[in-house]
């Protein structure tokens, strides 16, 4: 009841937020993907945006309102019953979700079309059956209840997996900080993507699903939040997050350097050759960037130059670690909430990180609402790359 071919994508140019151009080419990428929205009628829609804590989405970092309002006209036009779900980082209950929807305009933009937002914080143990990493995830409820999933995803870098667009936007229907039991799990960055890439495959498999990709707006730099607006001008839609996020990183000049696509090539999720992906619309070559900044965090090409000594050791030692700036540091302890391995305690109203027990996760600077967590790069890394 979706895309017949996975391998194919729709893409467009865009460069505005206007509701009625978005919802036009939407429509038009799904009438050439051949995904008919009145095959939904009388069943359930989720939109699942990308919400990683409050913040304007002019920032760039979190999914447009006016994106998710003219998805969602669409499917409510059709006969859906359309609602919105999400898990951003930090508690799954109704005061933290309200805070982060208000916050980022969701609420408005829901309240404005007539469509309910899953503010309750029931939780379902789902079978991962292909994990290779993992073989069960708890899920937000609404991820089951659905018959069609509607990922909302924005194309941005990542402290800790360099990029995140389809693929990893899944992540947040793992409910809050149960993100952080698995960071402390899955301590490893290839762990943790093949984690990622597991929840993202038991969800498409148990679900039909379709992923609209926002790039409209990125984010490049130290994403997803703490980045700095890109304008890109496009969107992705299509029905299959692996392939997808294989042709934006390719878009964004990060080719062979997302461990997470190439994970994912590896396992014969994702095309090793882009010619296998059919690009529907616009020439995908005349929309690519190739100056689109990594995070600071990046130290992959680095790390590769070194030897890899002392079972990894000098490696983990190496890797770039989350640092505080104090004097935007207002001591709310965010930071300590979020922190995985609890390396972070609050000292005379100041964030204070101990690196010895640092996994590199970023979290807390994914989540910082002050923006006070930087990354710190040792010098070697700095004069290797």
């Amino acid at each position: 009841m979706t895309c017949a071919d996975k391998n194919t994508v729709a893409l467009h140019s865009c460069d505005s937020y206007d509701e009625a151009v978005l919802k036009e080419l939407i429509l038009k990428s799904f009438d050439e993907l051949g995904i008919h929205p009145a095959d939904y009628r009388g069943k359930q829609v989720m939109l699942k945006p990308n919400l990683v804590r409050r913040m304007d989405a002019s920032q760039g970092g979190t999914t447009h309102p006016n994106m998710l309002a003219a998805t969602a006209m669409i499917f409510m036009e059709a006969g859906a019953d359309v609602m919105v779900a999400e898990s951003p980082g930090g508690p799954y209950n109704a005061a933290a979700l309200k805070l982060v929807y208000r916050g980022c305009g969701i609420e408005a933009a829901a309240e404005r079309v007539g469509i309910p937002i899953c503010y309750g914080s029931d939780i379902i143990s789902h079978p991962c059956p292909k994990g290779e990493f993992i073989r069960s995830f708890n899920l937000i409820k609404p991820t089951a209840d659905a018959d069609l999933i509607v990922n909302l995803c924005k194309l941005k870098s990542h402290g800790l997996t360099k990029m995140t667009a389809a693929v990893k936007n899944y992540f947040g229907c793992v409910p809050g900080v149960e993100k952080v039991e698995m960071h402390a799990r899955f301590p490893e960055r290839r762990d943790f993507c093949g984690m990622l890439i597991d929840l993202c495959r038991m969800i498409t498999d148990m679900k039909p699903t379709i992923s609209i990709l926002d790039a409209i707006v990125g984010m490049e730099g130290n994403g997803p939040t703490n980045g700095t607006p890109r304008k890109l001008g496009f969107m992705m839609v299509g029905c299959d997050p692996f392939v997808m996020d294989r042709l934006a990183c390719e878009m964004i000049g990060y080719e062979d350097t997302v461990l997470m696509v190439e994970m994912a090539k590896e396992r014969g999720l994702a095309p090793a050759d882009l010619s296998e992906i059919t690009v529907l619309g616009e020439d995908y070559k005349a929309l690519c960037v190739t100056d689109f900044k990594a995070p600071d965090s990046d130290a992959a090409k680095a790390l590769k130059l070194l030897p890899n000594i002392f079972g990894g050791r000098l490696n983990r030692f190496l890797q770039p670690k989350p640092a505080i700036d104090k004097p935007k540091c207002v001591g709310c302890g965010e930071c300590v909430r979020s922190c995985p391995m609890k390396t972070i305690e609050i000292k005379e109203k100041k964030a204070n990180i101990n690196t010895k027990n640092c996994i590199s996760c970023f979290c807390c600077q994914e989540l910082c609402p002050k923006d006070a967590v930087k990354i710190h790069k040792n010098w070697l890394i700095k004069v290797i790359g």
